[in-house]
């Protein structure tokens, strides 16, 4: 089985992890458009664009379901790919129903990118929640991404400095859990849950992405429990600029998650 995953850039390997643990035994071909990253502060048409030849891309490798790693991405094209998909397409939402669920007190802080924020599928989803649009702050963080993009030398302490600055003024006492609506913002979850100086519950929607793909794919769900990640996996990486660089950078993360990654 050959599974398409796509983010604008190394983000998306969250999601990626995600889907090792239900499918452990699937070949994944990750593909990151760094030639255009980050996707935030671009268009919607542009934002599109690119996710569609992505989209062509995954075709032409004959994969048998795309996940779509990218908020922003989701947002922009997952309605319009699906309507002419010759495979699963599966996008990836805030996980906000699952906050407010389990918090039903106080409010909800999510991160986001400014188009994801702006975006209809953002209000789409608020809309169909109860109490979600008085309990929901949305918070657009332009350029969070890009600093944790960059994994430069010192990209950690810029992520804290950029969290001091734009979201610890919204972290207020009556905020009971943060939402991290981009796939990026997973590689900060401990800075940012621990940011106003008290553990706050920090939750994604990657768990939900690979739970649905399975669905998708008609595989059984064994257990409610998050499985364990593989010792390796199969993965081809494709980016479309700084490849090799990239490509080292993908292994390391996932190596830090203790998978040891080979090529087909």
């Amino acid at each position: 089985m050959r599974i398409g995953v796509f983010d604008s850039g190394i983000g998306g390997l969250s999601t990626l992890i995600a889907c090792l643990r239900y499918l452990p035994e699937a070949h994944f071909l990750f593909y990151g458009d760094t030639a255009h990253s980050p996707y935030g502060d671009k268009s919607p048409e542009q934002v599109r664009q690119w996710t569609e030849a992505a989209y062509e891309w995954f075709i032409q490798a004959e994969v048998d379901a795309v996940v779509l790693a990218c908020n922003t991405a989701t947002s922009a094209a997952v309605s319009p790919i699906r309507e002419y998909a010759d495979v699963p397409v599966i996008g990836i939402e805030p996980a906000i129903k699952k906050a407010l669920t389990l918090y039903p007190e106080g409010k909800i802080l999510l991160l986001a990118t400014t188009m994801t924020v702006a975006g209809a599928k953002l209000e789409q989803l608020l809309a169909q929640l109860p109490d979600a649009r008085q309990r929901v702050m949305p918070l657009a963080c332009p350029g969070l991404a890009e600093r944790i993009e960059s994994q430069g030398a010192d990209w950690q302490q810029q992520v804290r400095q950029y969290l001091h600055r734009q979201v610890l003024p919204a972290c207020t006492a009556d905020i009971q859990a943060i939402v991290l609506g981009c796939t990026h913002y997973c590689w900060i979850r401990d800075l940012s849950s621990g940011l106003a100086g008290r553990a706050i519950p920090t939750l994604d929607g990657n768990d939900g992405v690979a739970r649905q793909l399975c669905r998708r794919l008609d595989i059984p769900l064994q257990t409610d429990v998050c499985p364990e990640l593989p010792g390796a996996a199969s993965i081809d990486f494709h980016f479309t600029a700084e490849a090799a660089a990239k490509t080292q950078v993908a292994r390391q993360l996932l190596a830090a998650h203790g998978i040891r990654t080979q090529s087909s």
